[in-house]
Order: C-alpha cells, then structure tokens, then sequence
C-alpha cells in the first residue's frame, strides 16, 4: 500500500534506467563495503538526531535510493520527508523506503540545485550527502544562499562531503585518495576500482571545512559543528545553524 500523501514525478526511458544500473551496482558494493565510512556517519548523524528534542521536516538533497536517510529516520519524531534526485529509477527505489516512515513523503526527480528554489515552504532539516562536492565553487556560493532561505529560523543544514584537509590542493587529495582507494578497496576488482577513480578524479571538487564555513557565513548561517571526520581526512560530516 502506498503511503498517503506520497508523491512520485518521475521520466522513465530506456536510457535512464540503464545508466542508473550500470552506476548504481558499484556504488551500492562501495557503501555496503563502508569504503566512504557510511556506517560512522550513521552512527553520528543518529546521535546528533537523539539530542534534537523536537519534531522535524527533513529534505534529502541527491537523496538517492533513500536508504541512508530512511534507516536514520524510521521511528523518530519526523513530520514529513521530501527528497530529490536526478534519477526516476532511484526515486522508484526510495518510494519503496520511505513508505514505511509514515508520514506525508514527496520524491521529486530534478536537479537539486536548480529545482531547490521551487519547492515550497520551510524545512527544519535540509540534509546533502556526497553530493555538494558536484559543484564549483561559484555554484556553492551561490547555493548556500538557497539552502538559508529554504531553512526554518531554528533549521540546520547537514552536509556529509569529502574535504580538504587544512592548505590541501585538489590535486593532493586526489593524489592521496587514489593512492588510498587502490590500496585498500579490495572487494572491487580492478576495474571497478579504476571506475570509481575516474569519476571523483573527474567530477569531485571539495572544499576545506573553513572555506564551506566562510560560504556559510556568507549566507547568514552560523559556523559548523563537525560531527564526523573518518580516520583518513577525506569526509566530514558538518552541521550548519540557521540561528
């Protein structure tokens, strides 16, 4: 039975759902493998969560199959759940995930970014997980300022990303993640190693925490609370106050 209230805009082709399974596979082993330490993320994310105190909207920015969030939601005092993705078919796939919080779900397929703006009302929760770094420095900036007006007063923006460490160039930490990844990601094949390395190294563009706190400020928002960095500095997971 569908949730009430659940909404589905989706555009399938042939296509879509092809490049979605040929991507996804590899991503689903690289998370089931905690390669990108989403298990420590969980863990801080749902703490961060039992210390909130009140009922919450969440929006789920490049939410994905929505398996992430949903496990961290299902049974909290959350009021309503809205997420976006690019993809119709991962967005079949969060229908079947979300269904169980019960409560009013909306799943939008578009680019976050772009369709942010159009989405109505205020959210107490905007959270974006591995998917901020898909944008220039420009588009940051000017995205922060988006994600504060779409905040309640008391909301909070969190962002799990890869981060530079302190004076890192893009180019050291990807010359220290491929390094890393080769080494240590030993359930993939060589193959799908080198898959994986070719998308970070070609679409990933992260920021130092104190740049991302100077986008923040920018916007109006308070500096972050860090929740999470893994044992590796390649991730942070960061908590933006709106006031």
């Amino acid at each position: 039975m569908e949730n009430p209230g659940t909404l589905i805009i989706s555009d399938r082709d042939a296509s879509s759902v092809r490049d979605f399974f040929n991507g996804w596979s590899l991503y689903r082993r690289i998370v089931d493998n905690d390669y990108l330490y989403h298990r420590s993320v969980r863990e801080a994310l749902s703490r961060w969560l039992d210390d909130l105190g009140r009922p919450f909207s969440f929006l789920d920015l490049g939410c994905g199959d929505a398996d992430f969030s949903s496990g961290i939601l299902r049974g909290r005092s959350l009021q309503s759940y809205t997420g976006i993705d690019l993809s119709p078919v991962a967005l079949d796939l969060a229908h079947q995930k979300t269904s169980l919080l019960g409560v009013p779900c909306s799943l939008i397929t578009g680019d976050f970014m772009t369709g942010l703006g159009r989405l109505p009302g205020r959210y107490d929760i905007i959270y974006i997980g591995l998917s901020l770094h898909h944008l220039q420095r420009r588009e940051k900036e000017f995205f922060f300022g988006e994600l504060r007006r779409k905040l309640n007063p008391e909301g909070v923006l969190l962002i799990f990303d890869p981060v530079l460490m302190p004076g890192e160039s893009r180019e050291s930490y990807m010359r220290r993640w491929v390094d890393h990844t080769r080494s240590s990601w030993n359930a993939l094949t060589m193959d799908e190693v080198s898959e994986a390395v070719e998308h970070v190294t070609t679409s990933d563009f992260p920021e130092e925490i104190t740049s991302l706190n100077g986008m923040a400020v920018g916007a109006g928002l308070k500096l972050a609370d860090v929740l999470f960095t893994d044992p590796t500095d390649f991730y942070a997971l960061m908590a933006f106050h709106n006031s």
